[in-house]
């Protein structure tokens, strides 16, 4: 399997990260189109057969905060990468980001959840969002735990 040096993989993921910034940003100009082409199709995508203007509305403004929350995120995920290409990965500043961006996953999994009244397999998405959420979560958890135990190892020495 391709194994390439921490080094090359953190700026890997840095130049990933800024791309999404400029995908977000199209995203942005594009997503009334997207929403109204989606809502088109009631009988193939989503679950409601009367789409009034007011429906439309809410799912733009749903759509637009999981925008707004990816942006987010993806902010923290890039101040994080800079962290780690410091070599400063075991910081309560670490620890804020990825505690960050889990809750930004758990944010757009409700909103999804919220959206399944329109999309049925938003449902799929909300699912898959609130366990990203968690697994973030869990490495928060793994973080913190081993940001105090060198805290405890640099005290002793």
């Amino acid at each position: 399997m391709l194994k390439i040096n921490t080094k090359a993989s953190v700026t890997l993921s840095l130049v990933i990260s800024g791309a999404f910034f400029a995908v977000l940003a199209a995203v942005a100009v594009f997503l009334p189109g997207i929403v109204n082409s989606m809502l088109r199709f009631p009988g193939e995508i989503t679950s409601r057969v009367e789409i009034t203007s007011t429906d439309t509305l809410l799912v733009t403004i749903a759509a637009y905060a999981v925008l707004v929350v990816a942006l987010l995120a993806n902010i923290m995920l890039f101040s994080l990468l800079l962290e780690v290409k410091k070599d400063n990965v075991f910081s309560k500043k670490c620890i804020g980001l990825i505690r960050g961006i889990s809750w930004c996953s758990v944010a757009v999994g409700v909103i999804f959840g919220l959206l399944t009244y329109y999309f049925t397999l938003s449902s799929v998405v909300a699912f898959a969002a609130l366990f990203l959420g968690l697994c973030v979560r869990v490495v928060k958890n793994v973080i913190e735990k081993a940001t105090e135990i060198k805290s405890e190892n640099d005290l002793t020495v």
